[in-house]
């Protein structure tokens, strides 16, 4: 395979991985994909030239593995893919991986120093950064066969604080439960029997940056001394008001860096209060039954 040593964070949209991403990313000898995986094979709608040359360069594994093999919506288990699709899938993602370091528009903020830049061959080499949101991570297992030496760091959310994202968006709890619980029991199997596999929950993420960092970097084979500086990405979360704003920034996706110390205040420690103040008691009631195994698992019911 062209990439070595890949990391694939598992999560949920909405669920604060577009945070760890970027924190691992902040490594000089990783580099992140251009998109989220599925997008390698389907594109986004907002980039009408790239979404159709994904999707045709994508033909081959959707063809063997059926047209919703990487959909995030998609929540039954993926067959095995003959070898010479797992290299083509590793082409894909080594290609798109190049065009990330090559996308950043003259962004001064792309990088924390001119130093830093690398070249494309420097990008080949580091260690390829994916994010698997929803029913992506049940791709797992493929993953896993193509890569002996990969690393999974799977990304957990309070339910209930998650729920009402998607609510807001227009899924119902029923859809929302049923993925979760689908989800959540896949990760958790996943850390039983899998050594490489290793959970982490957001709200540990956010309450003590640094204690995670340290965990998730030694887990991927990272030397976390080598980082000065750490990257992140403006997002809107929610305050006590119910109102959405950002913590840095003044866009979606801007990019920052940040010295270590000033982790823990880019981050809304109350999001998740907020958001699971929104829920109705019967909301609750009726996520608390379809997903019970997942949220007592990870402490979201006490």
């Amino acid at each position: 395979m062209l990439n070595r040593s890949p990391i694939f964070v598992n999560g949920f949209q909405r669920g604060g991985t577009n945070i760890l991403v970027n924190l691992i990313a902040s490594h000089p000898e990783v580099a992140l994909l251009r998109t989220e995986t599925h997008e390698v094979f389907y594109g986004r709608n907002s980039e009408h030239f790239r979404k159709w040359l994904a999707r045709l360069s994508s033909i081959p594994v959707l063809l063997a593995g059926g047209k919703e093999y990487f959909w995030p919506y998609y929540q039954s288990e993926r067959k095995r893919l003959p070898k010479i699709l797992m290299s083509y899938i590793d082409g894909l993602f080594y290609v798109n991986k190049i065009a990330a370091s090559e996308n950043r528009r003259g962004n001064s903020m792309s990088y924390p120093s001119p130093a830093w830049k690398r070249s494309v061959g420097e990008v080949g080499r580091a260690l390829l950064l994916a994010k698997n949101v929803n029913g992506v991570v049940l791709t797992t297992d493929l993953l896993a066969e193509m890569y002996p030496d990969v690393t999974f760091i799977a990304l957990m959310r309070d339910g209930f604080a998650l729920c009402e994202g998607f609510i807001r968006r227009g899924w119902s709890v029923e859809r929302f439960g049923e993925m979760y619980e689908r989800i959540g029991q896949k990760m958790i199997h996943d850390a039983q029997r899998r050594a490489n596999y290793h959970l982490v929950r957001f709200e540990d993420l956010i309450l003590d940056p640094r204690t995670t960092l340290e965990k998730v970097y030694a887990a991927a084979g990272l030397d976390l001394s080598q980082v000065k500086m750490f990257r992140l990405q403006a997002k809107l979360s929610m305050d006590q008001d119910g109102n959405r704003q950002y913590t840095f920034g003044v866009e979606n996706r801007q990019l920052r860096w940040f010295p270590a110390a000033e982790l823990g205040t880019q981050f809304r420690r109350d999001v998740n209060d907020n958001q699971r103040a929104r829920l109705t008691p019967s909301q609750k009631e009726k996520l608390t039954t379809l997903a019970q195994g997942t949220l007592s698992h990870f402490g979201y019911l006490s």
